[in-house]
This record gives structure tokens, sequence and C-alpha cells, in this order.
């Protein structure tokens, strides 16, 4: 075992952190909250992903890089990615890609989100890879508050929602003489240089106050707040370390309760009926990859009169099955209790998938997690779990759990309104 007393001493600040190998090559990059509190988590002797194991038995040196946020150290990982392209910062599971930022080559550039930057034929600049792609979102989400951009694929000459939410310059209306100004700003956040950005910033307030431009000087005010209020805050989806102590203690609590022991939780699917008479029954798969939702895996199904909420469940779980090139989960969550996890309970066994997949219902009474033992492909015991609210496992099954019902619900609202508006001979 690896001596962990050098890195106790390491900061508890935001920062990257690299796994460095004999010949000072960098091996892994990552970043954290605090440095301290995520390095020591490699020493777990509980470790179980076999990269991390092999990731430790080759690093000599582990170096770090403070930040002042959370948000600077998610961009500094970016780059130094980007720059030293890792060994065991690999493509996440099934082929996919990171996310980058694209910025295309046009008279107003638009910025997207992109996997393959290097097969773009029309990019200016691309920012990346990321990692977390729900944190590069809310970063995004929280940025163009700050600076209005494009991200529709052709001026229309009309305007949008996003024009009408101030989120949009409205190039579609009118000449913009600033966007090229908002572009570079965005840029050099999404580069990492915001203490630069925020001098150049407030030169251009001082230059606007002495022209005596007070109302475009306190546009500039106000954006040099936001960003300050950016960096201070703590934007969902970026606790890493929330969302690995969720991820790892579903682990424990399925290898303690479940009969099943899976190695880790890279995929969580979570699933939902919305039954509100005979006629129109839908359900629906959400997937947490990671501890974070992944909506391009997200599934819709539109059910045949099937007994309630539990035939519903177990006809969902039979279709998905069916589609092996969907990547099948480490864990199953169900909304309800014991009846629904035995129809979906019932759906892996006629897969031969009982054995290796352990399930988990989330009831709401009294927000219990019910928990089937499984044994020779039966269902031995339950076990019921109370827990407060401020349990991060129950924290983690419960949004699983009301993403999959909110899905669910949106699904139903849709093809209600499609039966209810449509004309005669229409479906």
């Amino acid at each position: 075992m690896k001596d962990l007393k050098p890195y106790l001493k390491f900061p508890n600040a935001p920062g990257v952190y690299l796994f460095k190998n004999q010949q000072g090559q960098v091996l892994y990059v990552g970043k954290a909250l605090s440095l301290k509190k995520r390095v020591r988590q490699y020493f777990d002797k509980t470790q179980k992903e076999e990269r991390i194991k092999n990731l430790i038995k080759e690093f000599v040196k582990i170096d770090f890089l403070k930040t002042s946020s959370e948000i600077e150290a998610l961009l500094l990982e970016a780059r130094l990615i980007k720059q030293y392209w890792p060994k065991y910062n690999v493509r996440q599971k099934d082929d996919r890609r990171y996310l980058y930022v694209g910025i295309t080559e046009e008279k107003y550039p638009r910025i997207a989100l992109i996997r393959q930057p290097e097969k773009e034929k029309n990019l200016k600049a691309w920012f990346g890879p990321f990692p977390s792609s729900a944190s590069l979102k809310e970063i995004l989400r929280l940025l163009r508050r700050i600076f209005p951009y494009r991200t529709c694929r052709q001026l229309t000459g009309k305007s949008c929602l996003y024009y009408h939410l101030n989120l949009c310059p409205g190039m579609c209306l009118s000449e913009s003489q600033d966007y090229k100004k908002t572009i570079k700003k965005t840029m050099m956040f999404l580069d990492g240089r915001i203490k630069p950005l925020v001098k150049s910033l407030q030169k251009e307030m001082v230059s606007f106050s002495r022209q005596e431009k007070f109302e475009q000087a306190g546009l500039i005010k106000k954006q040099i707040q936001m960003i300050e209020n950016l960096l201070s805050s703590h934007a969902k989806g970026q606790d890493e370390e929330k969302t690995r102590q969720q991820v790892s203690q579903l682990r424990k609590l399925l290898v303690e309760h479940s009969g099943i022991e899976p190695s880790s939780i890279k995929r969580l699917e979570a699933y939902d009926v919305a039954n509100l008479g005979e006629n129109l029954i839908v359900g629906s798969m959400i997937v947490f990859q990671n501890g974070e939702p992944d909506k391009s895996a997200y599934r819709q199904f539109k059910l045949q009169w099937s007994g309630g909420d539990p035939g519903g469940i177990k006809q969902i779980l039979s279709r998905r099955l069916t589609h092996q090139e969907w990547s099948y989960p480490q864990v199953i969550l169900v909304d309800g209790g014991k009846t629904q996890i035995t129809a979906a309970f019932k759906a892996l066994r006629e897969k031969n998938l009982a054995k290796t997949i352990p399930i988990l219902g989330l009831a709401k009474e009294e927000e219990k997690i019910i928990i089937p033992k499984i044994i020779k492909e039966e269902i031995i015991s339950w076990k019921t779990l109370k827990y407060r609210s401020s349990s991060l496992v129950h924290q983690l099954l419960q949004q699983a759990r009301d993403e999959a019902h909110r899905f669910a619900q949106r699904y139903y609202k849709k093809l209600h309104l499609k039966s209810t508006f449509s004309g005669p001979g229409q479906k």
C-alpha cells in the first residue's frame, strides 16, 4: 500500500489533481471541490473499480493546482485533459465521448455542444473535453444569462423564445455590432481566463462611465457581479463528491440487502407508469449515468391495457430488455412497493437477468426504500428501510424516481392533448 501521508497535506480547497508515473507522464486528471478529501478517497481500501486499482499501482506522484472556485477547477480540468489526454481519462461506457463546447465560424457564431470536434467542418474554436456533462450544461445555462448567445442553426428573421427571455441578442431581427465582443468574452470564460476577463470588463465599465454612457456602464457592472456570483455559488450538478458518495452508498446498500453484488454502478434506470384510464397508459424509463441524468438515454412507452401499474411496469421492462443495443443497467428502480417490484422482477427473470441486476423500489408512502433479497432467481425476503431526507442515497433515488414520474406525466399529457384536439379519423 502506497504512503498516504504526503497527500494529507493537500489543501481543503477546490482545484485539479494530476496522477503521474515514474517518467513524469500524466496518467489521470481530475477536479475536486476539496483536493484533500478527493485524493484521500483513492486510497480507500474498499475501492472496487479495476481502473482505479490499476491507476494506484502505476502512479508515483500526485501534483495539484489550486483554483479559486469549483467552476475554475472544471474549466482547468478540461484544458489539461485536452493538453495531455491522459491514459486513465478514458471515454465513458458505450463509447460515449466527452462533451465539448464548439464555437462556429460564422458572422454571428453559434455555441453548441458537440462530441467529436475533429469531425466538425465549421468550427472557429472548441473547449473541452468535459467529463461531467451535467456540470457543463449548468455552467452554460448560467453563462448565457451573463453573455446572451446564439444557439439556433439558422437565422430565421423571426424572434424566438430565447430572444424574449434575453438569452439571445436577436440577430434574426437586426444587426448586432457587439456580438463579436460577446463571443470573445464567452471564449475567455470557457478557456478559464476569468480573472483577465473581469479586469477587461472593469476597464470597459470605467471607459463607459468617463464617456457618461451610464446605461452601458451599468450593464457591464451587472455582468461582473453575475460572474462573481456564479463563481461563488454551488451550482446544481457540480458537487462531484456528493455524487460519488451517493453512488457508493447505493452500492453498499445493494451488497448488504439484495443478494446481488454489483462491482460498480455506472447506470441506474428508473421506471414509472402514468395511468389515468384504460384508453391511455404510458410509461417512462430514465437513466442516471455515474449518478447524473443522461437525458439522451431516456425512453417513453405507449402501453396496452395491462391491469394497472404493476402490469405496466412488467410490460415496459419486457420491451426495454429486448433492446440489447441499450446497455443493461447495474440497478433498476421502480416507483412503488412490493407489487411493482415483483412485476419488474418477473420481466428480468424471463430474460435470465434476475441474478445479475438488483431491483429496488421507492414507495411514496413515508418514502421507504424497499429491497428484495434474491437467491437462485427467487425473492426470498424483503428489506424496508426508512431514511431521513438528509440521506444521500435517499436523495439520489428520490431524484431518479421523481424524474421518471415527471417524464411519464409529460408524455401522458402530450398524448392526451393530441387525442383531445385531433380531428375525426386521426389517432
